[in-house]
C-alpha cells in the first residue's frame, strides 16, 4: 500500500479529526483510475465501474 498526500483524481486532502485522520484511495479494476470515495460516490469517475481495490491511504499532515 502507498501513502498519498491527496487523492490522485480530485485532489482532496485528509483533515485532522478526533476519530480518523485518513481516507482510502482505490484503483478501478476495469480502467486502473486512482480515486477516493468522494470522486463519484464510490464508483470510478472515468468508467462508473464499482469494481475496485484499495491501494493506499491519504493521511492528514
Amino acid at each position: 500500500m502507498s501513502d498519498y498526500s491527496a487523492c490522485p483524481h480530485c485532489g482532496r486532502r485528509a483533515e485532522k479529526a478526533m476519530t480518523s485522520n485518513f481516507f482510502p484511495v482505490y484503483r478501478c479494476s476495469k480502467c486502473n483510475t486512482l480515486h477516493c470515495n468522494d470522486c463519484n460516490r464510490g464508483k470510478c469517475p472515468d468508467c462508473s465501474s464499482s469494481s475496485r481495490n484499495e491501494v493506499g491511504k491519504v493521511y492528514a499532515r
